[in-house]
Parts: structure tokens; sequence; C-alpha cells
């Protein structure tokens, strides 16, 4: 049985969920967010055997050794708002979200499509870059800092070719609305009122001259790349996402990338111990290709709908072989 690990309103896995269907291949689906509300989770331990057991309200059991494969992507804290009195809810979600992030350490790793304490991992911005240029990709030239000096310094150096972006990521989530800080060009008056945001380490990059974005997926040993044509608008130029937001319907093309780039790209989502990631990457003017970000949960659904790869079919298959493969 496949268990897919998310939230309520996780598009993706809609998406993956109706081709599994489709294929006929047993699943169930646990939304964090519900842990307490749908379901409640028994863990046994002993000198013996240790196992778990996941109660579905509506009477379905699933044991841990019934488990087969997992697919894991943007799980939600637990709400507890409804179960206990405000003054325990603090308490009560951190001890649901322990108790989920104890099930994950009692399915084996050999199991996950991308293990949680793989995805934790390869967060981290400076490792993936660190790493990229290890394997052998062209980086832009970066530095996160939150003194003047230092960027002045910085764009100096670039000739005033800089983009400035967050350091982990630009979703600001106030109350129900989620903003977005864009990667975005400085002007040549950024550090005038500089102060602003003295105390805000940010990540600054020379800004390569693009001739297009690249969007690629990896899934076991297949890769599948994707240019976003973002240089026609002047609002996407920088920022490929703000499409969306904006409503401009930016082209997407299937590219072939060269042989050396497609296994940096293996080897990449390989050295962090994952068998899916998207990634980042510009194809400059130059002819160059310029590794950006690694997105090791990140979304791919638009991109099958977009172009056609078998991104759906490709997680399956991987998932249906898991619990085969080592690492």
């Amino acid at each position: 049985m496949l268990l897919v690990i998310t939230n309520r309103s996780d598009l993706s896995s809609d998406y993956l969920i109706l081709k599994i269907k489709e294929r006929s291949i047993p699943f169930a689906r646990l939304n964090t967010e519900d842990y307490g509300i749908d379901y409640k989770i028994d863990i046994n331990l002993s000198k013996t055997s240790n196992r778990f057991v996941i109660k579905y309200k509506d009477g379905i059991t699933i044991e841990d050794e019934e488990i087969s494969a997992v697919y894991f992507h943007h799980p939600s804290p637990p709400i507890v708002e409804d179960v206990v009195t405000k003054i325990d809810q603090e308490f009560a979600a951190r001890e649901a979200l322990e108790v989920l992030r104890s099930i994950w350490r009692m399915i084996p790793e050999k199991k996950w499509l991308n293990h949680p304490k793989y995805l934790w991992r390869a967060v981290n911005k400076v490792e993936q870059l660190l790493e990229a240029v290890n394997i052998g990709f062209h980086i832009p030239n970066t530095l996160i800092t939150s003194d003047k000096d230092s960027v002045s310094s910085f764009i100096e150096s670039t000739n005033n070719h800089i983009i400035a972006k967050a350091v982990k990521h630009g979703f600001v989530y106030r109350e129900k609305e989620i903003w977005v800080a864009s990667t975005h060009r400085l002007s040549s008056s950024y550090l005038q009122g500089y102060e602003t945001y003295a105390e805000i380490p940010i990540s600054y990059q020379h800004e390569i001259d693009k001739a297009y974005d690249i969007r690629v997926v990896v899934v076991g040993h297949q890769v599948f790349a994707t240019a976003i044509h973002s240089q026609v608008h002047e609002e996407t130029e920088v920022d490929w996402r703000l499409g969306d937001m904006l409503d401009i319907d930016l082209n997407h093309e299937k590219i072939k990338l060269p042989g050396g780039i497609e296994n940096k790209c293996r080897d990449l989502v390989k050295l962090f111990s994952l068998r899916y990631s998207s990634m980042d990457m510009v194809y400059s003017k130059d002819g160059e290709y310029f590794f950006l970000e690694l997105n090791p949960n990140g979304q791919w659904a638009w991109i099958e709908q977009e172009v056609g790869y078998p991104i759906r079919e490709s997680i399956i298959d991987t998932l249906t072989k898991a619990g085969d493969d080592e690492f």
C-alpha cells in the first residue's frame, strides 16, 4: 500500500492520486493537519517488536507492515484548536507533531521517495550551492550578508548587475494570506535606503544575462528539463514565478540537457540521498548553464500539464519499486 503524506489542499497530491487510482494501486492518504481529527495513531514498542497502527475514524486501520512506499509532500502542522482548550494548544500541537515525526522514523528509509530527514538537509541553499560547485556546476557569484559595506563592494564587483532574494524562501505567511518576496533586480539607489533592511540577511547574486530559465525535475534516474521563456516579458525577466501572480502565460518547452549537465543533476540529487527533486537553472545568452537552487520537495504537476512529461508515472513507478532499491 502506498502512503501519501500531505495536506488537505495539496493539488499535486490530488493529481498524483488520480493516477494512482487509475492504475488501481492500493493507497491511503494521510493529511497531517487532521491527526486527532480524522485518525489516531498507536505506537507500540517492546523488546520483541516495534510497530504502529493508523486508525481512521471511518474504521479503516493501516498497520506499519502494510506500507510499501511513502510519498511525502508539503505536510502541515496538526490542527488542535478544536480538540483542546486554548491554554493547552501549544503543548498539544507539539506532542502531536512529535508522534507524526516518530512514525516517519519507524518506516524504513528505502520505502520513501524522499525521507524527511534528507529533505530537511537538502533545503539549505548554502549547502546546495557548495555541493553544486563541487559537482562541477556553474553558479552565480553570491554574497549573503546584512552588512552595507559588503553589499556595496559586491555591487561594484558586478558592475551593478545584481539581484536580491531571500536566503531561505520568499514566502511570507500573514494570517490567511501568502505574500511573496520575489527575486528582484536592484536599482542604483538601493544603498541609499539600505538601513531599512540592515538587520535582515539577504542573498545577493550576480545577475546572469538569461536566454531562458530552466525547471529540471529528477525522478530516480530520469531527468525532465523544461525551458521557461521568461525573457519575453519584462515582468518575469528576473523571477519567472511572477507570471502566475500577474496572469502572464509563459511559454514552456521540453528541452534536452547536454549529457554532462544531466549527469550533474542526477549526481546532486543522489548526493542529498533523494529520489526526487526539482531544481531551478538558467541558460545564459553566452551558452552556459547555471545552477540556482534545489527544490527537494518542489512542485512538478504544472510541468507535466504544460509539456506532457510522464512525471506522475515516473513517481509512481519509483514508489512501487522503492522497497527493492537502495540509496
